[in-house]
């Protein structure tokens, strides 16, 4: 774990600017088209159309898919890191963790699509552009050579941290129901499915990650639920101690 923070805590933060910072230099270069493109993202989310043949509710559907995606709200991995940190009361962390989807998806995911629209690479979905491919185009079209450059860099980065992090997270849950040989067995198995997934169809892959995902959610959901008054009772003490502070300020 502390061999994965140490290379998350550089790695993860860099390339996050790197990121967001070519896409705000795209986003000022085309700056009057800032506005049309919300526009268009306000549009078709209210319409379905930017689902074929969908609703607003299939949009929707595949918002949420995809945010657990981006930032893993409600399938329960984020607290085995949250739940790692040093930290002198629960809520403070809490609290921390609740600003991930603001940033991961919120903002992130928000100007990765601006970049989109505008660059146009979006009409072209149809021909088999999409996923991170038409992402690389966008970056191609608004930001030339270099944006290809840019976002390899970003993508392998991001992507090597992804399996750093779940491989924490499955050798945690792998020792805690196995003991220390489950660890093994895991690691061993996460080795396998990098090759697997490498190979198969984006599709393929995002479908069996869908279902995982989902199998999580369920008791991370129900726990979520059954555990909320101790959340309220923790968090109502926790800003209890917080007034005398700012009522002297």
């Amino acid at each position: 774990m502390v061999r994965i923070a140490k290379v998350s805590q550089w790695l993860v933060p860099s390339m996050s600017i790197l990121y967001f910072g070519s896409i705000m230099v795209a986003l000022l270069l085309n700056f009057d088209a800032v506005i049309p493109a919300f526009q268009i993202i306000i549009k078709d989310a209210f319409t379905g159309s930017a689902v074929a043949g969908g609703s607003v509710i299939a949009v929707i559907i595949m918002g949420v898919k995809r945010s657990a995606h981006s930032n893993e709200a409600g399938i329960g991995t984020e607290s085995l890191v949250h739940g790692a940190a040093k930290t002198s009361n629960p809520v403070k962390q809490g609290l921390v963790a609740m600003l991930g989807p603001i940033f991961d998806t919120l903002i992130m995911c928000t100007s990765t699509a601006l970049l989109i629209i505008i660059s146009g690479v979006w009409l072209n979905v149809g021909s088999g552009v999409e996923g991170v491919k038409l992402t690389a185009e966008a970056f191609s079209v608004l930001l030339g050579p270099v944006g290809y450059a840019i976002l390899l860099a970003c993508v392998v980065s991001f992507g090597a941290s992804t399996i750093f992090t779940y491989s924490f997270y499955g050798s945690a849950c792998a020792q805690f129901l196995f003991g220390k040989k489950g660890v093994k067995v895991y690691q061993w198995v996460i080795v396998f499915f990098v090759v697997v997934f490498a190979v198969i169809p984006v599709k393929t892959a995002i479908a069996v990650i869908d279902l995982s995902f989902a199998f999580m959610a369920i008791p991370t959901l129900v726990s979520s639920v059954w555990l909320a008054p101790k959340v309220i009772e923790k968090a109502k003490d926790y800003f209890a101690t917080l007034e005398p502070k700012i009522s002297s300020v």
